[in-house]
């Protein structure tokens, strides 16, 4: 039997072929644009911890400064500097004279701060007033 000049066999062939040629044509579709879509995540995680990291170091060098909790200033640095990040950490280091630090290390200096304030505040009492008020008489 003959049909398009082609057997019952070949045709099932055909179809299995083409069937298997879609379906890798639809895997790799899906790894192209997911690797796009694993790559913009990513990138933007990296960005946002370089964001923090510009925002710590300003904390710490600048205080009260423009720069100090700029957030789109930041955001910008991180996206001029965007593959250059080593030449941003140099600069920032050469103008305000001091390293740039991990996020991490940042953390961990606020945590400092955070507890010496707090030791500050339980050696500062007040011994002027009374420690039992309802025993005045």
């Amino acid at each position: 039997m003959y049909t398009n000049r082609q057997s019952i066999e070949q045709a099932l062939q055909t179809a299995r072929s083409s069937a298997f040629w879609k379906y890798i044509r639809i895997i790799l579709a899906i790894g192209f644009f997911g690797g796009f879509l694993v790559k913009s995540f990513v990138e933007d995680r990296i960005r946002e911890h370089d964001v923090k990291r510009v925002l710590a170091f300003y904390k710490q060098n600048a205080p009260g400064s423009i720069n100090d909790g700029d957030k789109h200033n930041a955001h910008y640095l991180c996206w001029k500097y965007k593959g250059k990040k080593d030449k941003l950490w140099k600069r920032l280091e050469k103008k305000y004279g001091a390293p740039v630090l991990t996020l991490k290390e940042y953390e961990e200096m606020e945590a400092e701060a955070a507890a010496a304030a707090e030791q500050e505040e339980e050696d500062n009492v007040n011994l002027d007033e009374e420690e039992n008020p309802s025993e005045e008489l």
